[in-house]
C-alpha cells in the first residue's frame, strides 16, 4: 500500500512557472480525487510514516538473519627475515654425516573459514523475530491512520472550498437580483407610482448585497488558499472544484458498522501489534534464564614451515559444542519479566479503552450523519418555498399591487435559503467522511 501511495500523480494543477501569469486568468480544475492523490503524495507526515515502515521491515530482516548460519573468512600474511640453513653434524670428525635444516619460508599465509550456528537460544531469537513483526505491523497500522487523517482533512477542505463557492454564486445572485430591483424602482418613481423612498430601499439592499458579495469573495479565497495549504501547491493558485456536493445515502445499519470498525480501525491494530510485542518482550527476557546452544566449525590452511625442505602446507578442522547457562544473575531476568508483564497487561487496558472511543466515534458521527440529512430535506423545502414567495413578490410589485419591501424581504429569505441549502450539503459531506474515518473504510 506504501508503494502504491507514493505513485507519482500528474495534477494539472501544478503550473509551471513560465504559465503562472496566465494561470491567475484561468482557474485550474481540481477534482477531489486529484486532491486527494496529490496531498498523499506531498504530505511529509505521511512519507515519514513510510519510512517508519520501510526502517521497521528492515529490522526484520535483520533479526531474522540472526537464527541463520553465521559464515566468515579469516585470512593473514605475513613477510619476514629470509633466514640461513642450518647444518647440523650426526658424526664426529671431517667429512661425517650433516642434517641441514633449510631456511624458512619468508611469505607465510593462513586462511580460517569459521561456521555459527545457534541450535538453541533458549527462545531468544524467536521473540526477537516476534518482537520485530509486531514493530512492522504497528508501523503499518500508523501509516494508515496518517493516510486516513488526511483524507478526511483534504475532503473537509475540498467541500469548504465548495460551501464558499456557493456562497459566492449566492452574493452574485443577490447582487443581480437587488440590482434589478433598484432599475424598477427608479423606473417607478420617474413615473410617479412609487414613492422616492422605494428607490432608496433598493438603493440600500443594492449596497447590502454588494457587501456580502466581497465578503463571499475573501471567504472563497481563504477556501482556495487553505485547500492549497494542505497541497503543498502555491497558495495563490487558482482552483475551481469539479465535484459538486453529492448526496451518498449510508444503507448499512449502525450495529455493522461498529462491528466494521472494531475490526479495520488502524489505532486497535496499533494497540494489538504493541501488545503482539510486549508478548514477544516477555518470551525474550525469559530466554535470559535459559540454556544456550551453539555449533561452530572451522577449517584452517596454512604454509606454516616444518623441518622439511621448503614450505610446509598443512590443512585441519574443528567442530566445537558450546552450551551456556546463566547461573545467577541477580534477580535482573526475572525483574525484566515482571516489567514486560506489567507492559501486556496495560496494553490490554488500552485497547478495551480504544474500543470504547472507536465504538462512540462511530456512534455520534453516525447521529451527525442522519441529522445533517434531515437538515438537507428541510433546506430543499425552505429553498423552494423562498423561490416561489420571491416570484410572487416580483410579480406582485411589476404589477403595482405589491411594494418594495416585500420584494427585499422576499429576496433576504431567498438568499438565506440558498446559503443554508449549501451549509446542509456541506454538514452532510463532511459528517459522511467523519463517518468514513470512523469506520476506518467506506461505507455504503
Amino acid at each position: 500500500m506504501v508503494a502504491l501511495i507514493l505513485v507519482p500523480v500528474l495534477l494539472a494543477a501544478v503550473i509551471p512557472a513560465a504559465a503562472q501569469d496566465q494561470a491567475q486568468l484561468q482557474p485550474t480544475p481540481l477534482s477531489l480525487l486529484e486532491a486527494l492523490r496529490l496531498a498523499l503524495q506531498q504530505n511529509q507526515q505521511l512519507k515519514v510514516a513510510a519510512f517508519e515502515v520501510a526502517v521497521a521491515r528492515a529490522q526484520l530482516a535483520q533479526v531474522r538473519a540472526g537464527g541463520a548460519i553465521q559464515g566468515n573468512v579469516q585470512a593473514s600474511y605475513a613477510r619476514t627475515q629470509e633466514g640461513v640453513s642450518t647444518s647440523i653434524p650426526i658424526s664426529g670428525g671431517p667429512g661425517g654425516e650433516v642434517i641441514t635444516i633449510p631456511a624458512s619460508a619468508p611469505n607465510i599465509y593462513d586462511a580460517r573459514l569459521v561456521l555459527l550456528y545457534p541450535l538453541y537460544s533458549g527462545g531468544r531469537v524467536e521473540a526477537q523475530i516476534a518482537m520485530a513483526e509486531a514493530n512492522l505491523k504497528g508501523a503499518e497500522a500508523t501509516f494508515e491512520r496518517i493516510r486516513q487523517q488526511i483524507i478526511f482533512t483534504i475532503r473537509q477542505a475540498y467541500y469548504q472550498l465548495l460551501l464558499a463557492q456557493a456562497g459566492l454564486d449566492s452574493a452574485n445572485h443577490s447582487v443581480t437580483q437587488a440590482a434589478e430591483n433598484l432599475r424598477v424602482a427608479r423606473a417607478r418613481v420617474a413615473s410617479g407610482v412609487s414613492p422616492k423612498f422605494d428607490e432608496v430601499q433598493a438603493d440600500v439592499a443594492l449596497a447590502t448585497a454588494r457587501q456580502a458579495q466581497v465578503r463571499a469573495r475573501n471567504g472563497l479565497a481563504q477556501g482556495m488558499q487553505a485547500l492549497n495549504g494542505l497541497l503543498n501547491l502555491p497558495l495563490q493558485t487558482p482552483l475551481t472544484p469539479t465535484n459538486p456536493f453529492i448526496v451518498s445515502v449510508v444503507e448499512t445499519p449502525l450495529d455493522r458498522l461498529v462491528s466494521q470498525a472494531l475490526e479495520t480501525r488502524p489505532e486497535l491494530a496499533e494497540v494489538r501489534a504493541r501488545q503482539a510485542a510486549a508478548q514477544a518482550g516477555i518470551q525474550l527476557a525469559e530466554s535470559g534464564a535459559r540454556l544456550n546452544l551453539g555449533l561452530s566449525g572451522a577449517f584452517d590452511y596454512s604454509n606454516t614451515s616444518g623441518f622439511g625442505p621448503g614450505p610446509q602446507l598443512s590443512s585441519t578442522w574443528s567442530v566445537a559444542l558450546a552450551a551456556t547457562l546463566n547461573v545467577s544473575d541477580g534477580g535482573l531476568t526475572k525483574d525484566r519479566v515482571d516489567e514486560a508483564r506489567q507492559r501486556l497487561e496495560q496494553l490490554k487496558a488500552a485497547e478495551v479503552q480504544q474500543r470504547q472511543v472507536i465504538e462512540l466515534d462511530v456512534r455520534q458521527s453516525y447521529l451527525n450523519l442522519q441529522s445533517a440529512r434531515e437538515e438537507l430535506t428541510g433546506a430543499d423545502a425552505l429553498q423552494a418555498q423562498a423561490a416561489e414567495a420571491l416570484r410572487i413578490a416580483n410579480v406582485r410589485f411589476a404589477a403595482g399591487v405589491g411594494t418594495s419591501l416585500e420584494v427585499l424581504s422576499a429576496q433576504a429569505a431567498s438568499s438565506q435559503a440558498e446559503v443554508a441549502k449549501a451549509q446542509a450539503f456541506f454538514t452532510y459531506n463532511v459528517a459522511r467522511a467523519a463517518l468514513v474515518r470512523a469506520v476506518g473504510a467506506e461505507v455504503n
